[in-house]
């Protein structure tokens, strides 16, 4: 039996341009949380770090990020502890200069090659382990998949890979590189198949018996990937695999709706939005509800951001159905001649394109009554 830390996806140094003024906090984050999955390997007493691709979110890290790296895994190393690198699809060895050509990490096994020819062979406490896995590259990886197969019947044979489960919830949106099916897993008779590349946690079995997992993202990059994240402590013995997923995250993301309906003034937002108030949330917050004047986004999102890690604002409040612009339409105004055009553009268009005119409705009110200094 042999007890494995599986994690993939932690996408370190990334830039997180989208947050602005919180980006370098955030990139913080995810290196803090590198750290506590090295923590937890060694409170878990894992015999095996499996880091299944993109451990960095580009080929060439900074020092800051390299250096965190480094340490923690030496300090696994250290500890007896094995930690298996294995590159992704951001991570990759395609450049010359790429980060696992130049960088030392002693201790660590790097599967490096673009085709498997033959497992990694490894004692773990007295037990025999094969690892199997490439860093797919291309035209240089095709048909590295049969290299997948297991070798022999003696000893765990764990497997790595980046890859595109068919028939995954994340299948239908996300890139498809190096696509595989549960029949591939299936086939290729491994003890267990470390996988990264997908960011949602997902268990890949069949009747009752464990083949893959894909741990997700252990901090959240983007919206989608809300609420906790985990990595995934693994049993592999002779009666099969047990998963437990842990939570290591140390921000979370989420996505939420709130009603403004009955709002009269920007305070009254302020307040409803205020009381969703998380210093270490990262929240989108869509607006909506019917209202008798137009909220002024950027108002609120000034008077409201510092309640959260980050905010980032919505709007889908109807003005259409509101007193304010039924007193307006009959106006020999231009704003009386827009609320009519709008109203008659959303009988003659179809039903996808409606929010679009919502939209253009809303910002054109905005700025109407911003000019009229408020009067409604």
């Amino acid at each position: 039996m042999i007890r494995i830390l599986h994690t993939a996806d932690l996408h370190l140094d990334g830039s997180f341009a989208a947050l602005g003024k919180r980006a370098p906090q955030r990139q913080v984050d995810f290196l803090e949380t590198f750290e506590r999955i090295v923590t937890l390997a060694i409170k878990k007493e894992a015999q095996l770090l499996l880091i299944a691709g993109d451990l960095f979110d580009h080929p060439r890290p900074g020092q800051v990020a390299l250096g965190k790296v480094q340490a923690g895994l030496q300090r696994l190393a250290e500890r007896g502890i094995v930690p298996v690198l294995l590159p992704g699809t951001h991570d990759s060895l395609v450049s010359a200069d790429a980060v696992y050509r130049q960088a030392d990490f002693p201790g660590v096994v790097l599967l490096d090659q673009a085709q498997l020819k033959e497992p990694v062979a490894l004692t773990v406490d007295g037990q025999q382990v094969y690892l199997y896995g490439f860093a797919y590259r291309s035209y240089l990886s095709e048909g590295a998949l049969d290299g997948m197969q297991r070798r022999s019947d003696d000893g765990l044979h764990i497997g790595l890979l980046h890859g595109s489960r068919q028939g995954s919830p994340e299948w239908n949106y996300r890139k498809k590189d190096l696509p595989f099916t549960l029949e591939d897993l299936k086939r290729w008779n491994l003890d267990y198949v470390a996988l990264g590349h997908y960011h949602s946690y997902e268990v890949l079995a069949d009747n009752e018996r464990i083949y893959a997992c894909y741990p997700g993202s252990p901090e959240g990059k983007r919206f989608g990937e809300n609420g906790p994240r985990y990595c995934a402590l693994v049993t592999v013995g002779p009666n099969g695999v047990a998963l437990e997923p842990l939570t290591v995250n140390g921000r979370e993301l989420a996505e939420e709706k709130l009603d403004l309906s009955g709002c009269t003034e920007l305070n009254e937002a302020v307040g409803r939005v205020a009381a969703l108030r998380s210093a270490t949330l990262l929240l989108r917050l869509t607006l909506t509800g019917i209202l008798e004047a137009p909220v002024d986004l950027s108002a609120l999102q000034s008077r409201c951001e510092d309640d959260f890690f980050y905010l980032e604002l919505q709007d889908e409040t109807r003005l259409f159905d509101s007193d304010y612009a039924r007193r307006i339409e009959p106006e020999e105004t231009v704003r009386g001649m827009f609320v009519r055009r709008a109203r008659q553009l959303m009988t003659e268009v179809k039903e996808e394109e409606r929010p679009v005119i919502e939209q253009a409705f809303r910002e054109v009110l905005t700025r109407f009554r911003t000019f009229s200094g408020g009067e409604q």
